[in-house]
């Protein structure tokens, strides 16, 4: 055997003799108090059971067998029942019927009083061994001191219709909180794990509810499924989409800046935005020139715009803010604003624009009607739409956020898939405010940090704190299952750890207890890496428990095609794209050769 053998030989030996004499100590006390017990159950029900002459006789009647077991005495002063003494032989004590008829008697009522106090003992070490049981439990036991807690969905629908606050939406099993919806769900998990799936929940009690909602539907997903003939479809290259217009949006010039600022995102990590400032500032400014104009289009706009003629453009933004943007004396910075222009307006050529054109901003306006919008997409043309969408997306929660005051009215927003859109620059505020308006809004994202990388650390902060109801679904990397494990929170525990000593004396062989506090995730990183497809964490507003729950896959009907393609003739924009193509070509020379502009000296430049 080596050391090591030895060691643990040893090491076992001595924690089984310790735990030997400790257990043997408890048991010997415990027996002690349960033999206390039975004399005195035994004694007590004797004495009151019996009279006193009883216990006199049977006094007497021992006394008796004494004196003869020793040979002492054979005379015994012995007391009838009516009070008078006599001598007699102990022998005739012991042979007296009406001695042994009282012994008898006496001796029924003793087998009952051991029987009841050996029945009481025994009912006394049961209890003894349980509370000393739990008492070492509690001992040893993991204790919460504070923070979040976890509990079954069982559990958790049990609280919500405890405390009368169940919503008529359900999640799978697990019901919601209610009014949950307008203080905004996210949720988050990457792709197959069936995050569209519990969307498909919450759309079909949207259905149910007849209330309206504005579907962002990248893929073509959700319109097979629930696109009726009285719904919308906003998709430029598909042919169900109704004839669109900006001047059908626009009221005033800040709807203008609005709709600009959605159509020309400020790129990420940009040294200098002038160029995108410029960009919008100019196509706002133009748009709105135009608005009387009996044959506006945005055909024409954009061949204003993009023109080399620069009469046309100075005419049209004559008197405006951005007329210093259309001196031949800076060439080189319009030039640099018309291919920002044409980088991201020219998919605007595609609009179908008519008499009776659409207008999402009625559309939200108009309460009474029961009707849902799909701003959708396919893989292969979501580049194209992406600005138009996100500024369809601006237009209808500004127009929202315009509505009076209602927590009766919902106006769904479901944005699955929320990072593949260009940021939107209302999203924060909407979030903020458009619980007095009726707004509830579903974000769907893959993980985290697509949403940091779109809207910043700060903005993607605002955001998780701000959906107030959070599903979780799987994330097979540890580092966004990490982030993950924080958002579901964390609780403090109060651990007790036991330490065993041993040496060769007895006396120096002991337990020691000590009491540690420390924090941990309620749900760890590890937990969530391990998730099947279709189950889920959540954090529920208000004060409930987290909880995991699981959906089940319903297959559901198709009411419509996902994608009808609409006939383009390319031919039409054959102009267009000409001025496109050279306002793009005329971008790179112009940035690279042009020092840093900035709006203080953009003008003298």
């Amino acid at each position: 055997m080596n050391d090591k053998s030895i060691k643990n030989f040893t090491r076992g030996g001595q924690t089984f003799l310790h735990n030997f004499r400790m257990v043997n100590q408890i048991i010997n006390r415990v027996v002690i108090v349960c033999f206390i017990m039975f004399v005195l159950a035994t004694l007590i029900i004797g004495y009151f059971y019996t009279t006193a002459y009883q216990r006199y006789v049977v006094t007497q009647w021992g006394w008796a067998h004494l004196l003869i077991f020793f040979n002492l005495t054979a005379k015994q002063d012995f007391m009838n029942p009516n009070g008078t003494i006599v001598h007699v032989l102990s022998n005739q004590i012991l042979n007296a019927v009406s001695i042994k008829a009282v012994v008898q008697d006496v001796a029924q009522v003793a087998i009952k009083a051991i029987s009841v106090g050996s029945m009481m003992s025994t009912i006394a070490f049961i209890v003894l061994y349980r509370y000393l049981r739990k008492q070492g439990q509690e001992q040893a036991e993991t204790k919460k001191i504070r923070g979040d807690e976890f509990a079954e969905d069982v559990e958790v629908n049990r609280i919500i219709r405890k405390k009368k606050i169940a919503s008529d939406i359900k999640i799978g099993k697990l019901n919601l909180p209610k009014n949950f919806e307008i203080r905004h769900v996210l949720l988050h998990g990457t792709q197959g794990t069936g995050k569209s799936a519990l969307l498909r929940e919450i759309l079909d009690q949207i259905r149910k509810r007849k209330e309206r909602a504005l579907v962002y539907d990248k893929g073509n997903t959700f319109i097979p499924h629930y696109a009726r003939d009285n719904d919308i479809i906003m998709n430029m290259l598909d042919e169900r989409t109704p004839d669109w217009s900006i001047w059908g949006e626009c009221r005033d010039f800040a709807d203008y800046d609005s709709l600009a600022a959605g159509l020309i995102p400020m790129p990420k990590q940009v040294q200098d935005p002038f160029w995108v400032t410029g960009a919008r500032l100019v196509f706002a400014a133009s748009a709105y020139q135009m608005r009387n104009d009996q044959d506006r289009s945005m055909f024409k706009l954009l061949k204003t715009l993009l023109s080399g003629d620069f009469s046309s453009m100075a005419k049209l933004l004559k008197g405006t803010e951005a007329e210093a943007f259309t001196s031949e004396k800076i060439e080189k910075t319009v030039l640099g604003i018309k291919a920002m222009i044409a980088i991201y307006a020219r998919y605007l050529k595609y609009l179908k624009e008519g008499k009776n054109n659409f207008s999402i901003k009625d559309w939200v306006e108009k309460e009474s009607q029961d009707s849902w919008i799909f701003f959708s997409s396919s893989g292969s043309k979501h580049e194209t739409l992406k600005p138009l969408i996100t500024t369809w997306l601006d237009i209808a929660v500004n127009a929202l956020m315009s509505l009076p005051d209602s927590l009766e009215r919902r106006i769904w927003i479901i944005l699955d898939e929320l990072p593949t859109l260009n940021r939107l620059s209302c999203l924060l505020n909407t979030l903020a405010e458009t619980r007095k308006f009726g707004g509830a809004l579903v974000l769907g994202v893959q993980n985290i940090a697509m949403i940091r990388d779109i809207y910043g650390i700060d903005g993607a902060d605002a955001i998780l704190d701000l959906c107030k109801s959070k599903f979780f679904l799987n994330s097979p990397s540890y580092k966004i299952a990490q982030l993950v494990s924080q958002e579901l929170g964390q609780e403090e525990l109060e651990e007790v750890r036991e330490g065993i000593s041993y040496s060769e004396s007895a006396m120096r062989s002991g337990i020691s207890i000590s009491k540690q506090r420390y924090n941990r995730p309620v749900v760890s990183a590890s937990e969530i890496m391990r998730m099947d497809d279709l189950e889920f964490y959540a954090r529920l507003m208000g004060n409930l428990p987290v909880t995991k729950s699981k959906l089940t896959y319903k297959k559901r009907n198709i009411i419509a095609e996902p994608f009808i393609a609409r006939t383009i003739e390319e031919r039409n924009f054959s102009e267009l794209d000409r001025l496109i193509e050279k306002a793009v070509n005329d971008m790179p020379s112009v940035i690279q050769n042009m020092p840093l502009v900035t709006e203080k000296n953009a003008i003298e430049w």
